[in-house]
């Protein structure tokens, strides 16, 4: 199965755990939570750093506390976020209170506005005038490659290794209209990743009097490869090129700087690193890029005025791109994530993440020789990790992995990889890797 029900006895009491690859699985787990946690009381020296303290990333009493919230690490070592990430129980009671209310009340709506503000500030967009509402990433892209003026013959460049959300939308575009895609490598025939200066070649190599657009991963999907992004998004103004940025990772894991960047568009998600609820996205739009994207699915709560008259004027803002009724008690859910994630620090939750994944990768690099190659370039030190192995299909590896250890990981067929990725988050324990390495090697050694 793919997907989790949770049950509560009351708002302490965690019953019950479906989980994908294995039976369903019934568990009581008292939380012992802290009825409205408070991040910063638990932190050494109440949040204050001391040079004779361990630096903050590596105080696991702070982290353990983060880690009760996430009920999801009593049932399994999971090392799938960059798929799916958990909500702590914070956010799915925001939610569960919010639908009870309007089934109550009938009262569906909320403060857009104010998460559109704070989505802003995740990405650091100007306002939340540059913020649509999606449902996820694929959602985003499509609102671009529908939307900009597109004619046969005109190019658009991707990767050779994208998500099917950022793939898609753009094939279905050229099915349409007779647009040329038109794929960069990233690595050489051997897989070995290009560097930046490399890459960014690669791309004015393939760029011709015919491109258009450019659409790529901030971060790849398939090995963690940190793109150069900012130095794409500047050949592609230069060239009056549209640069979209496939931004479904970072958010959450990277702190992210959508004007530093330079990119037209970014488009992102709740249900990754930000560990909101399933089914809510967002996609910024710079100011100059706006007027170029029509809409072309459209309802309610878009325009500025319509009427009989035939006449209809769009808002002016990036709420032109999301309409009529919606679930606000999603909204709610991913702002309440976003406030506990802004709890701990942004800057602390990037700190913590490539801590343990470098206790990670340290414990697979001692385990590689004769097993398996790292795909995930050494320069990209972020959550995603990926190899390759030499001797064991990849899907068997995975599936041995969840047997053995109860450990959900990721399989990457994508570009014919046939690869294996691994991603840790806040919620992950040094104790988790050492057990994850445990059953890693006897999968191996077996």
């Amino acid at each position: 199965m793919k997907t989790y029900e949770q049950f509560y006895m009351d708002r302490r009491t965690f019953l019950q755990m479906t989980f994908a690859s294995t039976s369903v699985a019934t568990a009581a787990v008292s939380a012992t939570r802290r009825k409205g946690i408070d991040l910063n009381s638990i932190a050494p020296t109440n949040g204050i750093r001391s040079m004779k303290l361990a630096p903050l990333e590596t105080d696991e009493a702070y982290w353990a506390a983060i880690r009760d919230e996430f009920p999801i690490v009593q049932n399994l070592l999971y090392f799938n976020n960059g798929t799916m990430g958990p909500s702590p129980l914070v956010v799915t009671e925001r939610v569960a209170d919010r639908i009870k209310h309007v089934d109550a009340t009938g009262d569906y709506g909320g403060d857009y506005e104010g998460i559109r503000t704070a989505l802003a500030k995740v990405v650091n967009a100007e306002s939340g005038d540059q913020i649509a509402f999606t449902h996820n990433v694929s959602e985003a892209i499509s609102i671009v490659s529908s939307g900009i003026d597109l004619k046969a013959g005109d190019e658009v460049l991707l990767t050779n290794q994208e998500h099917a959300g950022n793939a898609i939308p753009w094939l279905a575009r050229k099915n349409r209209d007779g647009i040329v895609i038109k794929f960069v490598p990233l690595t050489d025939e051997h897989l070995n990743p290009y560097s930046d200066d490399e890459f960014v070649q690669r791309v004015s190599d393939a760029m011709t009097p015919r491109t258009r657009a450019i659409s790529m991963p901030h971060l790849t999907c398939t090995t963690g490869h940190l793109l150069p992004i900012k130095r794409l998004a500047a050949l592609a103004r230069s060239k009056n090129i549209w640069f979209i940025a496939d931004g479904a990772h970072p958010p959450g894991m990277l702190q992210t700087d959508v004007r530093d960047l330079g990119v037209h568009a970014y488009a992102s998600c709740g249900h990754k690193w930000l560990c909101g609820p399933k089914g809510i996205g967002f996609l910024y739009i710079a100011p100059d890029f706006i007027e170029h994207v029509i809409p072309t699915w459209s309802g309610a709560e878009v325009d500025k005025y319509w009427g009989y008259d035939g006449r209809l004027d769009f808002l002016p803002t990036a709420s032109r791109y999301d309409f009529a009724t919606q679930n606000f008690a999603l909204f709610d859910g991913l702002h309440c994530a976003i406030e506990f994630m802004e709890k701990i620090g942004f800057d602390k939750i990037e700190a913590r993440v490539k801590y343990l994944t470098g206790l990670l990768r340290s414990g697979l690099h001692e385990m590689s020789d004769g097993h398996f190659r790292f795909l995930t370039p050494k320069e990209s030190v972020t959550s995603l990790t990926s190899i390759k192995l030499d001797k064991m299909d990849y899907k068997v590896f995975a599936d041995k992995l969840m047997a053995n250890c109860k450990a959900r990981t990721r399989i990457v067929p994508e570009g014919n990889l046939e690869a294996n990725r691994f991603s840790v988050h806040i919620y992950t324990s040094p104790e988790d890797i050492g057990k994850f390495l445990d059953g890693t090697r006897a999968v191996l050694t077996a």
